[in-house]
């Protein structure tokens, strides 16, 4: 397209009029620009400002429009043209964005709208104006660069990144959560996150999304249970902060969500290991102690009852001494076992030690004599811990005695609760192996 121009004459107070010296002074590129039947080009007028633009005079533009015309980015100029046309052939306002590389080679940005005109003689007359929009192109490629860095460390991270709506419903989700979780981040946005975290922990997590918008800064973490897409529980410990528009309303919590199923477990095996018997499973001398002080406070707030039962396993010592402490060990597991499966949800087992175990039998009927219920479910464990044994090959046949002391009327008070029970347990072992028997306070007794 031949783009040579012819001598031009025009001012710019023959186009504005009275509002020339304001077009003298807009920051914007004015222009007219013409296009001949025979598709040559030439500027009617360019404002003063292109040199300060362009790097070339308004008076050399007018001149030869090339020198403008031929500045147009390559990666541009094929669009420019088109539209251009397909604007001029319909007599529609044209608008675009494209590029200029000045004579010292740097890009300058315009945003230029124009208006198309036939004329008598058949030629096309755009009248226009560019705003140059460098700056927010370069703040505009700048700010693609961040997001895409930023996207780039969000899909990346191992965390999960996500965003809440005020209401709970999970708007974003980073693709770690599928690898975490297993939910494809699509099947995960738009739920509400009570969708996924459980139940119990529900509470917590709404309490502390509300210590967010009280405080409208990041609060510390909170851990709380999730599942996986096959059901499995998993841990998960989340920090997060509310996110606030111009007038102070709530647009969204953002927040980052750490997998620590792992340490949680590690957790719970140092927790077994510092408060669960080994050997047996049961409450350890600790725990078991823990417990019962928890249980007392309780019953004594409710005015309930309480048994405390002190068990000792009867000939177990020859067991450890003909067969050895192998099956010895064996025994007590099983011991531990039918333990367990003699009492109820609610009552609380432990081994003390050796061949000491103790339970705490709860829930007792307030207008029945204590004893009366209590000795038939004690003479239950016994006879269960007293059935013979099968062991490595060997039947083993050993039997229990059972101290019991009673809460509040035996004591109110845990180690002589204690005391009293293991005094039960030798009343029990006197009289005959392998009975159950309440504490008995003799008249002449110093005892409290």
């Amino acid at each position: 397209m031949d783009k040579k121009s012819e001598p031009v004459s025009s001012s710019i107070e023959q186009l504005f009029g009275p509002l020339a010296e304001l077009a003298r002074h807009l920051p914007c590129f004015l222009y007219q620009l013409k296009q001949t039947p025979d598709q040559q080009f030439h500027y009617v007028y360019a404002s003063e400002n292109s040199e300060a633009l362009f790097g070339i005079p308004a008076q050399a533009i007018m001149q030869d429009a090339s020198l403008l015309l031929d500045r147009i980015h390559p990666a541009d100029a094929e669009r420019v043209y088109q539209t251009s046309a397909e604007c001029a052939a319909q007599l529609k306002p044209w608008h675009a964005e494209l590029r200029i590389i000045r004579p010292d080679e740097r890009i300058v940005w315009l945003e230029a709208f124009d208006f198309p005109k036939v004329l008598p003689d058949g030629s096309i007359l755009f009248s226009g104006f560019a705003n140059d929009v460098s700056q927010r192109k370069d703040a505009e490629q700048k700010l693609r660069q961040s997001e895409a860095e930023f996207r780039a460390l969000v899909e990346s991270a191992r965390d999960i990144i996500f965003t809440l709506t005020p209401d709970g419903c999970l708007t974003y989700v980073s693709p770690s959560w599928q690898d975490i979780l297993g939910h494809h981040p699509t099947e995960v946005m738009g739920n509400t996150f009570d969708h996924f975290v459980h139940q119990d922990d529900l509470a917590r997590c709404f309490a502390f999304m509300q210590s967010l918008l009280l405080t409208a800064t990041k609060q510390g973490s909170i851990e709380y249970r999730i599942f996986h897409k096959n059901g499995q529980l998993c841990w998960h410990t989340s920090t997060a902060a509310p996110i606030f528009d111009a007038d102070g309303h709530l647009l969204k919590y953002v927040g980052v969500a750490r997998d620590i199923t792992e340490q949680k477990q590690q957790h719970l095996e140092l927790a077994k290991q510092a408060f669960y018997d080994p050997l047996t499973g049961l409450a350890n001398r600790t725990l078991f102690y823990k417990m019962l002080e928890q249980q007392l406070a309780l019953c004594q707030l409710r005015g309930d009852t309480l048994a405390l039962l002190f068990i000792d396993l009867d000939r177990f010592k020859p067991v450890n001494d003909c067969y050895g402490h192998a099956v010895g060990d064996l025994v007590l597991q099983q011991v531990a076992q039918r333990l367990h499966s003699s009492t109820r949800a609610a009552d609380l087992s432990g081994r003390l030690s050796g061949d000491e175990f103790v339970v705490v039998l709860t829930g007792f009927i307030s207008s029945q004599p204590l004893p009366a219920q209590v000795l038939p479910l004690a003479e239950r464990i016994q006879q269960q811990i007293s059935e013979p044994y099968s062991v490595a090959g060997l039947t083993v046949d050993i039997s229990c005695s059972i101290g019991i002391a009673l809460f509040p009327q035996d004591s109110r008070e845990q180690p002589q609760l204690l005391h009293l029970a293991d005094i039960a347990m030798y009343q029990a072992k006197k009289r005959h192996a392998g009975q159950a028997v309440c504490f008995y306070q003799p008249a002449n007794s110093n005892l409290p």
